[in-house]
């Protein structure tokens, strides 16, 4: 049974980080377009440390970034094998080491959030989530070359036809390239495909709100 601080923001903090922390777990990162924090991401990072030093919440920061980077790691390496259309027999994580840091330091940033929330201003608090967001709602999205789970959509997120049509269509294509010309150029068509079917899927979750 956890202990309540004499610190109700503290407490608050830490069951944000609880629950973020299963919300990652979740998270499946066998597809992952996403960029190196950039200056803008640093720049909130640098003031989220600061935030969290001077209300005492260094040390919950310090364990959830950890917490978030173990939880990164774990689903890379569960993500196993899958069969695949580009006549092979099986397939590995397309993701590079890039990519994987990359994740991790999303996953960082999402968990810095929930500490210092309360703490910082808001524009702060969504540039330290925005990314991870964007993970999330790729979660479900096939991997490329990925024939068990190709355009169907993750539980609880049910795609327009706009978006399945997409889907399919960029699927389509990419298969045509890899066979006429490279398998690497009809990977990258149908990665291209998955982000854009991502913010369409973000812009209806958006508008419905």
């Amino acid at each position: 049974m956890s202990v309540l601080s004499a610190d109700p923001g503290l407490d608050a903090a830490r069951t944000r980080v609880a629950d973020l922390l299963d919300r990652l777990a979740r998270v499946d990162l066998q597809v992952v377009v996403v960029a190196a924090p950039d200056e803008t991401r640093r720049g909130a990072r640098d003031r989220a440390r600061a935030a969290a030093a001077a209300a005492g919440r260094d040390e919950l920061l310090e364990e959830a970034d950890a917490a978030a980077r173990e939880i990164t790691f774990r689903s890379f390496a569960r993500s196993g094998f899958s069969g695949t259309w580009a006549v092979t027999d099986m397939a590995v994580s397309v993701t590079r080491a890039e990519d994987r840091v990359a994740a991790a330091a999303a996953f960082e940033e999402a968990a810095m959030a929930a500490v210092v929330e309360d703490l910082v201003d808001e524009e702060t608090a969504d540039i330290l989530r925005s990314t991870t967001a964007g993970l999330i709602d790729m979660t479900g999205l096939p991997t490329p070359g990925s024939l068990s789970s190709f355009a169907t959509p993750p539980a609880g997120s049910i795609r327009g036809p706009i978006e399945i049509a997409a889907l399919v269509g960029f699927g389509a294509v990419s298969v045509l390239i890899a066979v006429l010309f490279s398998l690497g150029i009809g990977l990258l068509v149908l990665a291209i495909g998955l982000v854009i079917v991502a913010g369409l899927t973000r812009a209806r979750r958006s508008s419905a709100t």
